[in-house]
Order: structure tokens, then C-alpha cells, then sequence
């Protein structure tokens, strides 16, 4: 796929070069780091026009103009802009938002899940995301979001968007591929030949297919890049990347706010000899904090370097090679004319601190400053309606014992991580004909409800070794299908932190005694805040305070709610239909 080259750009980009006309911004005295041969390039110019490059080489003698943009770089390094390949910027913060944290820090390009938006209004809600992407003074694509066609439910059955629709998605410009494929919604049972379709699709178009292979290797590896998928952004030690390298998969290595795998990785791949031409890294996904307190892609690469990973080598893997994935290799992510003016200037290879930022030949950012204010975003009025519950009553969390005894055995989700879990059974007493959790050793209700459909449908199970002491803590945003997620010591504040997301129309509360201690609001889908960047990172930082005070001892207790109904991962989850059985695919009861 080419990046749209304006007419009669080509012509002037020649004249530029053959100093028959200036340039629109020229670059002098920097150490320009050619990702192609591998070699850093000393006291080079480059020059740009019409948002292209024009000339890198040795210094010459070129005219300006009054328009012309001089930058002495003092023999600093100039390297192609910092592309993430694998990001979820749909919810937390508005696009603008994460524009404004980002960009600074000399990322250019953004390649973004979608689900957020399709699952809070279909097809409808991704054309509404895409919108705010036009005119943004960083460059944003998208994933189709697989993601929702192959998770979410109505509570009748119904996606919230059709193979049809993820179909005219894809040819969406600015949608590059197909969003990551759960491998076992691919590979286990019988094939689903919507999604074949839909892999088809993305190959015909020329658009990448996205992986999501959490576990698989051998046969069920080999049978995923069979289907057509292109990538996997779930290794997890050097041998997992190495085993995806050997099959043709770009192997994307993760340093984000979900999972971080670079420390297990880098270093045995720096002892190895293969390749690392199609390794990419990448966030997975950046919540405001970590950006906010890490950087995005100049503190992933600079922890590359770090870790005693080539600094070229480790260039091509937030440029390159990332381009070259999503067959943007001919525009994006190297410095050579014709290509898209996307530079950063840092002080040294191994001292990643953008200076300055360039993206379409425009200077966006120095010193970590905003140059340029982001795009205005305009979201259909229904985008702040996407909580659709009625009120609750603590009753609804109420779970009728199926036997007279007085303690009965149920199936409980135990917390090994944040995200990780595994499957565990608890005796819990029968109290007026209900299980009832309160104050039994470390276990507590979680409950998971539908809030699209406008009815009262979800279910309540159990979870051990959260650690809450008291209260609830409630969000609209999850993964997956997106559904209200809550988890609580008593019914009440549960009920009291989802009826403040249905005031709110969408966030993250929590609630004790009945009363509202801390909160994100999160209006637009249920999942995106309308807050300043730094605000959201404030209050979520105020939620997690709040929940150590009442004694929840997880790593990140936020993380533990979104993830909740997140299927691909094992052992146990919960759905608005049940607990799920994520190795097998099936419900399962939550009575012993």
C-alpha cells in the first residue's frame, strides 16, 4: 500500500535535489542512520519538500528560500521516525489525548486496535474512531477489529459487527489489515468460514492478517501461518520469537502496559545468530501512566539499547521493519529520498531523548514540546450513549444456592498475575438460600454484565486472591467484547459502582459504604475519557491508591477487571453467559 504522493510532488522533489529550487526544510551537520546498509552516514544533509524527502548525502551547496526551514543538527543523529506496530489507543484517552503525550517523544506513525468502538456501535463507531484520525499531526492507521467480530454478543447471539462489515472496513485506507486473530478461534473445533472469509479478504486487498498466539507452537503455529496470518505479538522468550521468525511471521516483542517481555527476550536474542530482520517492537497497548512516566516507543528503544541489543539494529525495529509488515516499506521508516519525511533528532545513538520531531516534513515537537496543537475530533451524538442498562439493584449479584447444605462447593477464578489466573474451588456457606462470599478467606463476587443490549443480562461468580477488603470496584472498559466488569466484598457497593457508570455513561468507580470514594469518567463508547491526559493518569492512579488502602494486594488491581472476560488467556474467565473455559472454548458451571 503507497501513501497518497501528491501530483507533481515527484518533479519538485527532483528539482530540490538537483538545487534547481529549495527546499521546504533542510537538515545540516547530522549523523543520518541509513537503516538499509546499516551504516551511520557522518556530516549528511537532507533535504525536504512537499512533506517528502528530497536529498540526504554529503553537504552541498542548495538555495533557499523564504520559506525554507534551516536546522543546524550539530552532529546529532537523525533517525527515521518511531513507529508502534501494535498499540490499543481506543480506549482511556481521545485520540488528541494520546497525540499530544506521544508524538513528542518521536513516535510518528501509530498502528491501532479497534474493538472499543465496534463493540460500543459496530461498524458505525470504527468509521467515527477513523474520522479522528484525518488531520492529526501524527500519523495513525488501524487493524479491523477481529477483536469484536469474534467476541462480542448482543445476549442474543448477534455480533456487533458482520463479516460484511469487517469486509468494507478493510478497505478503508486508512485500516491496514486484519486486527489480531485469536488462534483458538481460528484452529479449535470447526473452522468458522465468516472468518476464513474475512482472512481471504485481507489477503485479496493486500492488507496484513494479525495473530494472536498466545501458547501456540508446532503444528497449531504452523497451521496459523497457514491461514494466511502475518504476524504475533505473543512470544514471550527468545525461543517463541526465534520459533515465529522461522515461519515467515514478523515476531513482535512486547514493552507496554499489559505485558512486558523485552527483558526475557532481548538479551538471549542478542546470544543468538538468526536474523532479527522481522522482529518489531512494540506497546501492545500504553495506558496514560506509563506514557505519561516512561515515554512510548523512544523509551522502548532506548531499553533496547540498554539491554546491549545493536542501536541499528534495534532502529530497524521500531522502524523498518514495522513498516515493512504493514507493505509501508516504500514510504515509511527509512531516511532516502521519496520517502515520507518522518525524522527525529536525538543526541547520540544510545542516548534515545528526542530533540526534535519531524513528521510530513513539518517540525511537530522539540525538546519534548508540542509544536503543533492535534486535530479537533467531532464523535457522533450516540457516542456518549453507550452504557444501555437499567438501574441495579444489589439483588441482581445475588446467587441461589442449588442445594440446602450449608456450604457448597463453587468454582472460583484465583489470580496467579494481574492477568493470569487459574481455576480453583471454594466452600462458601449457604445464607438464606444464597452463596454467600463475605469475608471468606480472600474471596470475592465478580460479576460480569452485558451493557449494550439495554437488558438486565450478566452473571456473578467468584474470585480469590484479589485482596479487596471492602467495597467495589466497577469499569465499562474490558477487553474482548467490552462489557461492565465489577468486583466486590458486599452487594451493595457493587450495585452503587455500576449504577455510577450508568450516570457517568461509562467509567471506572469505586465505591465503599455505599458512596463514590474515586473515579474516571469514560463517556465517549463507555471507554474513552473526555479528560486531559495527565487528569486520567491522575485519577487512575487515585483509583489503585484507593484499592491498596482497602487491602487489594494485585500488581495492578485495574488490569485484573479488564481482563476478567479476556478469553485467549488462560484458565478461567468470566462472560456475561457464564464462566468460559478459555484452553477448551466451553461454558462451564459455576456449581461443583
Amino acid at each position: 500500500m503507497r501513501i497518497e504522493l501528491k501530483a507533481g510532488l515527484a518533479g519538485r522533489l527532483g528539482r530540490v535535489a538537483l538545487g534547481k529550487e529549495p527546499a521546504d526544510l533542510m537538515i545540516t551537520r547530522g549523523d543520518v542512520v541509513n537503516v538499509y546498509t546499516g551504516e551511520v552516514l557522518k556530516e549528511h544533509q537532507v533535504l525536504t519538500a512537499g512533506g517528502r524527502i528530497a536529498y540526504v548525502g554529503p553537504e552541498n551547496e542548495f538555495p533557499t528560500g523564504p520559506g525554507t526551514v534551516v536546522i543546524d543538527a550539530g552532529g546529532q543523529v537523525i533517525i527515521p521516525g518511531l513507529i508502534d506496530a501494535h498499540t490499543h489507543i481506543d480506549a482511556l484517552l481521545k485520540v488528541g489525548e494520546f497525540v499530544r503525550l506521544s508524538l513528542p517523544r518521536g513516535t510518528t506513525t501509530v498502528i491501532t486496535e479497534c474493538s472499543t468502538p465496534a463493540n460500543a456501535m459496530g461498524a458505525r463507531g470504527v468509521k467515527a474512531f477513523l474520522k479522528q484520525f484525518k488531520n492529526q499531526p501524527q500519523r495513525i492507521f488501524a487493524t479491523a477489529p477481529a477483536i469484536s467480530f469474534l467476541c462480542s454478543d448482543r445476549a442474543n447471539g448477534i455480533k456487533s459487527i458482520s463479516a460484511p462489515e469487517m469486509i468494507q472496513l478493510l478497505e478503508q485506507p486508512e485500516v491496514l489489515g486484519l486486527g489480531e486473530v485469536y488462534w483458538s478461534k481460528l484452529l479449535n473445533g470447526e473452522p468458522d468460514e465468516e472468518l476464513i472469509e474475512i482472512i481471504e479478504a485481507a489477503a485479496a486487498l493486500g492488507k496484513t492478517v494479525e495473530g494472536h498466539g498466545a501458547g501456540a507452537k508446532n503444528k497449531k503455529l504452523a497451521a496459523l501461518a497457514a491461514h494466511g496470518i502475518d504476524s504475533c505479538h505473543e512470544p514471550i522468550t527468545a525461543g517463541e520469537v526465534l520459533e515465529r521468525l522461522r515461519l515467515g511471521l514478523f515476531a513482535m516483542i512486547r514493552e507496554g502496559s499489559i505485558r512486558r517481555e523485552m527483558e526475557a527476550v532481548i538479551k538471549p536474542l542478542c546470544a543468538m545468530s538468526a536474523d532479527p530482520r522481522r522482529a518489531v517492537l512494540v506497546t501492545d497497548g500504553l495506558w496514560p501512566v506509563d506514557l505519561i512516566r516512561c515515554g512510548h516507543m523512544d523509551y522502548i528503544l532506548q531499553k533496547a539499547i540498554d539491554m546491549g541489543l545493536d542501536p541499528v539494529t534495534s532502529v530497524r525495529m521500531v522502524t523498518l521493519n514495522a513498516a515493512e509488515h504493514f507493505h509501508l516499506g516504500d514510504d515509511l521508516g527509512g531516511i532516502a529520498p521519496g520517502k515520507c519525511a518522518d525524522m527525529v533528532v536525538i543526541p547520540d545513538l544510545k542516548t534515545i531523548e528526542p530533540r526534535l520531531v519531524i513528521c510530513r516534513g513539518t517540525l511537530v515537537a522539540r525538546e519534548g514540546k508540542m509544536l503543533v496543537s492535534p486535530a479537533a475530533e467531532d464523535l457522533p451524538d450516540d457516542a456518549y450513549r453507550c452504557v444501555n442498562l437499567p438501574p441495579l439493584q444489589p439483588g441482581f449479584f445475588r446467587v441461589p444456592a442449588v442445594s440446602p447444605a450449608a456450604k457448597i462447593k463453587v468454582r472460583a477464578i484465583e489470580q496467579v498475575t494481574s492477568i493470569l489466573n487459574r481455576e480453583t474451588t471454594v466452600d462458601l456457606p449457604v445464607i438464606d438460600g444464597a452463596v454467600s462470599a463475605a469475608g471468606i478467606d480472600d474471596v470475592l463476587k465478580v460479576a460480569v454484565l452485558d451493557r449494550f443490549s439495554g437488558a438486565v443480562h450478566g452473571s456473578t461468580g467468584f474470585i480469590k486472591g484479589y485482596g479487596l477488603c471492602r467495597g467495589a470496584l466497577a469499569s465499562s472498559f474490558s477487553f474482548d467484547g467490552g462489557n461492565l466488569v465489577v468486583i466486590g466484598s458486599n452487594d451493595l457497593d457493587m450495585a452503587a459502582a455500576v449504577n455510577r457508570i450508568r450516570d457517568l455513561q461509562g467509567g471506572i468507580v469505586y465505591c465503599c459504604g455505599g458512596q463514590v470514594v474515586e473515579e474516571v469518567p469514560l463517556p465517549v463508547f463507555g471507554a474513552v475519557s473526555g479528560l486531559a491526559g495527565p487528569e486520567v493518569s491522575r485519577r487512575l492512579l487515585s483509583v489503585k491508591q484507593a484499592l491498596r488502602a482497602a487491602g487489594c494486594g494485585s500488581e495492578d488491581p485495574l488490569l485484573t477487571v479488564f481482563t476478567i472476560n479476556f478469553t485467549p488467556i488462560p484458565s478461567l474467565r468470566l462472560l456475561a453467559g457464564g464462566y468460559w473455559l478459555a484452553k477448551e472454548n466451553r461454558v462451564v458451571d459455576k456449581f461443583i
